[in-house]
């Protein structure tokens, strides 16, 4: 794949036409802050050749040119392209053909300049920003872009490098698998309130299903042996009406106990001294009182004798009375207390319909709470048993991976890596490694290092990169890519020096081939890398700039004026 022309509709736009081989330089004026509103347009060039080839809209875009339409002409396999864009990225067409962007990056995924696999999810735009890295965060690691999960970048970067991908994307797989039994466990847990409570009760699971089987036989038995009858309630209250007559009654027999024991005391009562006893008192009186007073004795003796003979036969009366009161209350007591019984041993047999209801839920919360806690038993004993399924399948591939490793697929790329490294920084040890990962908490199937000693430095950084990138573009597999793009955002950082060498041997590299190398420069890294540069090399150099950009006007910018994007 191959870059040919970047064009707009608009007449101020700047048309870049590439050079159909060696290096394209697009050169913009340094005075001006990179990726500001004031940029004259080296970023955004990169930009629009994204946005023409797929990319996700960019409001900026959308906002400050949404209206125009830019277009990438481009050779593909031989053939040439055109894919024209609107800058708020809903219009697109593709050789004419209107087409969405789903669409577009279809086309792009199945005739584009890689070849994909058909499983581990690459696609043309996850490879291709390797070829034209525009996003800051994707000018820091060799490997691992921007927006990307490190196990990501492992596998597009060893795909485009011809390395082993299917042990990558297998230990993925399985990792995605186990995080997903985790998930799926504690959805489990937690989608069902019922089963949280029993599993927070902190008794095994095992162990309450044991107790839930012993008590559904038990609740079995019990629901199976209840005699419902339809007038429980009837029975019931009269039960209740029956124990409320016995008491009454009850009660009448502790009163008529109470009264007969008053009588009985009253009867049984006696004159504290006898007639002889008084006879005599009144006699041994008789100096005192005159014979007269004492005349009457016998006549009161009398009167009180008639007193106590009455009061004796009315005691008896009410006593027979209370005898009879009494023997009819026992009586109707024990009809009373008789038909309680009866009702009681009725109820007593039988159940009402609401206690049936109550023993038949419970037993069916019973059975759920079972099946709740099997469920979760046999779902666990499957996830271990998986588990320990994919543990095994881990170990396989831990020997496989370090069978590939013992052939040092590395060692072709290592070598170009370090030559290119050491004809910028000949005193700085490096080198590309790979290694097992062993450990079973990632997605790493290997450790790709990409290092060079002082890469904590931005310059040394950059030109680790910049070396990656051209092996991955000079020397990978599984593409036919024939541009690759730097931006100044990796020059900026470097040497004048290391940039001379380093484009002075990426021209000698593409010398007459059809492969492009395309930056994008600001003026102070130009002309200070262009001055430590032979004659010859100077001068191939100007020949290779295809547009020069100045803040100095808004006619010089790439787009021919000033809006808020860059």
């Amino acid at each position: 794949m191959r870059l040919l022309r970047l064009s707009c509709d608009k007449s101020s736009f700047k048309t870049l036409t590439f050079r159909p081989g060696g290096l394209s330089v697009l050169v913009g004026d340094a005075q001006q802050e990179e990726g500001s509103a004031n940029g004259v347009g080296k970023t955004l060039a990169l930009r629009l050749v994204h946005h023409c080839l797929g990319a996700r809209q960019r409001p900026e875009l959308a906002k400050g040119v949404g209206g125009w339409r830019f277009a990438l002409e481009f050779e593909l396999a031989g053939q040439p392209h055109r894919i024209e864009r609107n800058g708020d990225g809903k219009d697109i067409t593709l050789d004419g053909k209107p087409l969405n962007q789903t669409q577009l990056r279809d086309w792009l995924n199945q005739h584009g300049p890689f070849v994909l696999p058909p499983r581990g999810g690459l696609s043309f735009r996850s490879l291709y920003r390797r070829f034209a890295r525009v996003d800051r965060q994707d000018l820091v690691d060799p490997v691992v872009l921007g927006r990307e999960e490190q196990y990501q970048g492992l596998v597009h970067a060893l795909y485009l490098l011809g390395l082993d991908i299917e042990l990558a994307l297998a230990k993925i797989e399985r990792r995605e698998r186990l995080l997903q039994l985790d998930s799926n466990l504690k959805m489990l847990e937690q989608a069902d309130n019922r089963l949280r409570e029993l599993l927070r009760s902190g008794m095994a699971t095992q162990a309450q299903i044991a107790e839930l089987e012993d008590g559904i036989t038990k609740m079995q038995r019990r629901l199976d042996a209840m005699q419902v009858a339809d007038d429980y309630e009837r029975v019931r209250q009269q039960a209740q009406r029956l124990t409320e007559r016995v008491r009454q009654h009850e009660a009448e027999l502790a009163r008529i106990g109470f009264q007969l024991q008053g009588i009985e005391r009253s009867l049984q009562l006696t004159p504290d001294a006898t007639r002889e006893e008084v006879l005599g008192f009144y006699r041994g009186l008789q100096h005192v009182f005159k014979p007269e007073a004492l005349a009457h004795f016998e006549a009161v003796e009398s009167f009180h004798r008639s007193l106590a003979e009455q009061r004796q036969r009315r005691l008896e009366r009410d006593r027979l009375a209370l005898q009879q009161q009494r023997h009819r209350a026992e009586q109707q007591r024990r009809e009373a207390a008789l038909q309680r019984d009866e009702a009681l041993a009725y109820l007593g047999q039988r159940h009402a319909m609401g206690d049936y209801v109550a023993v038949a839920q419970r037993l069916a919360q019973m059975r759920a709470d079972l099946q709740r806690l099997r469920s979760y038993e046999d779902a666990k004993s499957a996830w271990e048993r998986e588990r320990i399924e994919l543990g095994r399948l881990a170990a396989e591939d831990n020997s496989r991976a370090s069978e590939y490793l013992a052939t040092k697929p590395v060692e072709r790329a290592d070598r170009r890596f370090r030559e290119l490294i050491h004809a910028l920084y000949p005193n700085e040890h490096c080198g590309i490694t790979l290694e097992n990962n062993l450990r079973a908490d990632n997605k790493l199937r290997y450790n790709l290092e990409v290092q060079v000693q002082s890469q904590h430095s931005d310059g040394i950084n950059a030109a680790r990169i910049m070396a990656f990138d051209w092996i991955v573009y000079r020397h990978g597999s599984h593409h036919t890519m024939r541009h690759l793009w730097h931006d100044n955002g990796l020059f900026d950082h470097v040497d004048p020096h290391q940039r001379a060498a380093w484009l002075k041997l990426t021209m000698q590299a593409l010398h007459d081939s059809d492969m492009q190398y395309i930056i994008s420069i600001n003026t102070e890294n130009f002309e200070s890398m262009r001055a430590m540069l032979a004659p010859q090399d100077a001068m191939a150099l100007n020949e290779a700039v295809i547009a020069q950009l100045s803040g100095d006007a808004d006619a010089d910018k790439l787009l021919g004026l000033r809006i808020g994007v860059t």
